[in-house]
Parts: C-alpha cells; structure tokens; sequence
C-alpha cells in the first residue's frame, strides 16, 4: 500500500492534487452520510447504524501515527470483522471496482478496474490523513 501511495504522491503535485480532490469527493459522497462531512462521526444517516461511525479525524491520535495499511484495508472492505459477521460499512473496493469493470468478462478490464479501484482507495486514505486532528 505505501508504494501505491509513494508513486501517486510521486507522479508530481498537480496528480496528487487531484488525487486528494478525487478523495474528498469521494468521501463527501459516500462517507459523510454516516461520518459527517467533518468527518467527525454526525452525519445524517449514523443514528440508523448499530454502532455510532467512527470519528475519523481521530485515526493518528488512535494508533500514534496514520496507518495506512489498515485504513486502506477497512475502506477496501478486506478488513471483515471475526466470526464472518458483517459490518455496517460498505466494502468499497467491491463497489469502485464493479463502476469501472462494468458489464466486462475481460480479463484487462477486470485488471485496469482493480487499478482504478486502488487508486480511488488511495485518494480516500490520503484525504482522511489529510483531515487528522493535531495529536
């Protein structure tokens, strides 16, 4: 995952600009219902969930540093929770990489998906490392 980062972030400013921009558009749209769109855990669907939304402003605070591994896997939905329950989030990865694989059997397609799928994942983990309260 840090390598996926490393060469978004490397590419150059402007791309990683956009990256950050794509990140926050995607969090506005799918994660501010149930986070906020501070992030902060009050959006306007969290009293429906079972347990309140996590205040994602919060993350480096939580474990000392921003873990990008971990965030990248629970916004993938690869993080699935002991005993096969499920969870209230939804496993984005599934969701980025149906949009773009479509109605395709092709094999590159279901490849260049799975990029696009990571990259989006990327932006997302870099806009909620972007939004972190000072420790």
């Amino acid at each position: 995952m840090r390598l996926l980062l490393a060469l978004l972030l490397m590419t150059g400013p402007a791309l990683a600009g956009e990256a950050l921009e794509q990140g926050r558009a995607d969090f506005l749209k799918l994660c501010a219902t149930c986070h906020g769109e501070s992030g902060t855990g009050g959006g306007p669907q969290a009293g429906k969930l079972s347990k309140p939304p996590s205040d994602l402003t919060l993350i480096t605070r939580r474990y000392g540093r921003f873990p990008e591994d971990r965030v990248f896997d629970t916004i993938a939905g690869i993080d699935m929770p002991d005993g096969h329950g499920t969870r209230d989030m939804p496993a984005w990865g599934d969701v980025f990489i149906s949009e773009s694989v479509g109605e395709s059997t092709n094999l590159a397609d279901a490849l260049q998906a799975s990029d696009d799928a990571s990259r989006r994942i990327a932006g997302l983990m870099h806009y909620l490392e972007s939004i972190q309260a000072p420790p």
